[in-house]
């Protein structure tokens, strides 16, 4: 368990689930879920730009301080994504937070990324994982630019709580695991702690707050967006 991705260690021998709640890996699991054939993570929103030059037809969406880049096709909100028609299409994304944090845990042999939405399925397909592979598993959240996240926080002891739930009473859990999954447990209304965070106060203030409540449901999918299969990280 790694509160900021810094902490996360070495990844060579883990099954990595990546967090960051509001809003990138519950945006990226609604771009699955929209049929979209390709996510391409990015870097830094540069980048983003110059990969949709040198591929058209390629959609840019990514967020710099919460808002849509200039030009981009669009920002980071998971229900903007969902209202779309994006079958078939290929996306670029860029974040702050979440996109980065994809790209610092890239060593790991299986990489997935978990959210409310699909805390019990990631946590299902990650156990199996470990399972199959011999492997140990790490949640690593994204953070803000560094700091603890209390959004991430909250969602990696959902996960963790799906672990113990669903088989996993054995479970040897790091005391950042233990502490997540008891703020998890100490806070039962998800949407109120995400309206506390600061990322969610910032989500208000430039009047995205509609995607509050979005990631703030509790497993509404069955899918888990994997790094290799259908997602892929753009080096620079």
């Amino acid at each position: 368990m790694a509160f900021v991705p810094e902490e996360s260690g070495a990844r060579g021998r883990r099954v990595v689930v990546v967090v960051d709640v509001l809003r990138a890996t519950t945006s990226l699991l609604v771009l699955v879920e929209r049929g979209v054939s390709e996510v391409v993570i990015a870097p830094s929103v540069s980048a983003a730009r110059r990969y949709r030059g040198l591929h058209p037809g390629v959609l840019a969406a990514g967020e710099e301080g919460g808002r849509a880049p200039e030009g981009f096709d669009f920002g980071n909100s998971p229900v903007a994504f969902a209202r779309a028609d994006l079958s078939g299409r290929r996306v670029v994304l860029a974040t702050t937070n979440g996109t980065r944090a994809l790209l610092a845990v890239k060593e790991a042999p299986v990489l997935l990324a978990g959210c409310l939405r699909n805390a019990s399925t990631v946590a299902r397909v990650a156990r199996a994982e470990a399972a199959g592979t011999g492997l140990d598993v790490t949640i690593v959240c994204a953070g803000r630019e560094g700091r603890f996240s209390l959004d991430d926080a909250y969602t990696a002891g959902a996960i963790v709580d799906a672990m113990r739930r669903h088989g996993g009473e054995d479970l040897v859990l790091t005391d950042g695991a233990v502490a997540a999954h008891a703020l998890y447990q100490s806070l039962p209304d998800a949407l109120a702690v995400f309206r506390t965070s600061r990322a969610g106060r910032q989500l208000v203030e430039i009047g995205s707050e509609e995607d509050l409540p979005f990631c703030a449901s509790r497993d509404c999918s069955d899918l888990v967006p994997r790094v290799g299969d259908r997602v892929h990280l753009l080096e620079a």
